[in-house]
């Protein structure tokens, strides 16, 4: 139902392998949702820049191609965060004596997750830092990373730290939820989201 008042378009997605169900779904997916955005923001006429939260960074070629994209058209950019090895969801916790002596095998497979990570993190960063984007790390004593979303702003004013929004109205579109943007979160887990497609009136 159209209204004059209303400030927003919500949009919830959601997605799950087909092995759950034994067939693949007969409604369009999270992921093609994601992308289909993200290729109207590079196809729009204005100046678009895209910002990427993800806790555990694992870019598909696909979703990275289409990130490198906004690099492309002059003056908009794709910046990432994601979480450094001290912030990550899998770094080691602090030890006692007594926990260090019963660590098991397991237990150092899993301290060594966020060194793999930060190695595919290095990967991605080379394309997106080669069409004018950043990938920045979050990293603070005792403090563990994992804010995802997606942000498409429009026309973002020319600043020293662009990674940043200065101004919240320049938010034309955002994914939250549970996805996680990786190779993983597409084909192996239910993720649910939802798209905020904001009125060029409402972002105030």
């Amino acid at each position: 139902h159209a209204s004059q008042d209303h400030v927003a378009y919500a949009i919830p997605t959601f997605q799950m392998p087909n092995s759950f169900l034994g067939r693949p779904f007969q409604f369009q997916s999270d992921n093609n949702a994601c992308r289909d955005l993200l290729l109207a923001a590079i196809e729009s006429e204005q100046q678009m820049s895209v910002r990427l939260s993800s806790a555990y960074l694992n870019l598909t070629p696909r979703l990275r191609s289409i990130l490198t994209m906004f690099g492309n058209k002059r003056g908009g950019a794709p910046y990432v965060l994601t979480a450094g090895a001290m912030s990550h969801g899998f770094a080691p916790k602090k030890q006692t004596k007594l926990t260090q002596k019963n660590i098991g095998l397991v237990d150092r497979i899993k301290s060594s997750i966020p060194e793999a990570f930060l190695t595919l993190v290095k990967e991605a960063s080379q394309s997106i830092m080669a069409c004018g984007g950043k990938v920045l790390l979050y990293e603070r004593p005792g403090w563990t990373f994992h804010a995802k979303g997606v942000w498409i702003t429009a026309n973002d004013p020319d600043t020293s730290r662009r990674e940043l929004i200065h101004d919240p109205t320049t938010i034309v579109s955002t994914i939250i939820g549970s996805g996680n943007y990786g190779a993983r979160s597409e084909d192996l887990d239910v993720e649910s989201n939802c798209i905020i497609v904001f009125k060029e009136q409402s972002k105030t």
